[in-house]
């Protein structure tokens, strides 16, 4: 069964929209795991690894296992002053020195970005693409955007994760 682990970056509009997306990938018979990083107390990430405590170190190694054990990745998160917001990048951060070789969690693994933002976060779409490319993973083109005046089409979204989840 193909796994995909979805990240949002807040517990708002984006977990809604994570959710909205795992309740689409699930009709497909996908297993989904979906966390919302506003329930991980991860500390910043800074060259003193040491600044992290064991309840630190448990959430930072179940985020890790959780992308390592994935085929796919979905982060759902909005636009933060035209980039990616710090809690992603954090997250990837720890992730990233968390495994033997730094790109493992990300590395051959198919990813997926949209976004809950006050505009369309097209910039938090590119950004993030780049990042997620460098990591070594594989960015779908197609996107999910949504906002208070664009709300989720979910005849277009099912139809773009279906895409999605055929590459996997």
């Amino acid at each position: 069964m193909k796994n995909i682990s979805i990240i949002s970056a807040t517990g708002n509009t984006n977990f809604t929209l994570a959710n909205n997306i795992k309740e689409i990938l699930e009709k497909y018979k996908i297993s989904v795991n979906l966390v919302n990083l506003e329930n991980y107390n991860l500390p910043l990430y800074t060259a003193n690894e040491n600044n992290s405590n064991e309840s630190d170190k448990k959430s930072i190694y179940a985020i890790t296992k959780m992308l390592i054990n994935s085929n796919g990745l979905i982060i759902c998160a909005p636009e933060y002053n035209g980039s990616i917001p710090p809690i992603i990048t954090n997250m990837i951060a720890w992730v990233s020195v968390s495994t033997d070789y730094w790109k493992d969690g990300f590395n051959n693994k198919k990813g997926f970005i949209a976004t809950s933002s006050g505009g369309p976060g097209l910039k938090f779409l590119n950004v993030m693409k780049i990042q997620l490319e460098h990591l070594g993973m594989e960015v779908y083109a197609d996107s999910i955007s949504v906002n208070s005046k664009n709300p989720l089409d979910y005849k277009k979204a099912e139809k773009i994760l279906k895409q999605f989840i055929s590459i996997i």
